[in-house]
């Protein structure tokens, strides 16, 4: 049972970690992230390379939501920077939860050292 439930966390936080992971892109363009938006080597590789970029369409109404929030919160600029700050801190959140499952049952089994007699 304690096996299941470390494997369940550990998926979890692994899915986590990476769908915010993902956004991090997102955010730290301002919550715009259209092709013109993208650093200059990003969109050489786009164009020389055909290296796909992810234009964030699914998530363009969330850019409007969180802007007004903080707006409405009382911050004036810069709303990717909040942005990023939050998606940063829901991968690290995801990524301890997997982490803190894997660790928890190898330390119960490396730290404990037989007594000798």
């Amino acid at each position: 049972m304690g096996k299941t439930i470390n494997l369940v966390l550990v998926v979890a936080g692994a899915l986590a970690c990476l769908a915010f992971t993902g956004l991090m892109p997102w955010a730290e363009l301002g919550m715009n992230a259209k092709f013109d938006n993208w650093p200059e080597w990003l969109r050489w590789l786009a164009t020389n390379l055909n290296f796909s970029l992810p234009d964030y369409a699914a998530v363009s109404d969330l850019s409007t939501q969180w802007t007004a929030h903080l707006k409405k919160a009382g911050a004036e600029t810069r709303f990717g920077d909040y942005a990023y700050a939050l998606v940063m801190g829901l991968a690290m959140i995801g990524a301890a939860i997997g982490i803190g499952a894997i660790g928890r049952e190898e330390s119960e089994e490396k730290t404990i050292l037989p007594v000798k007699k």
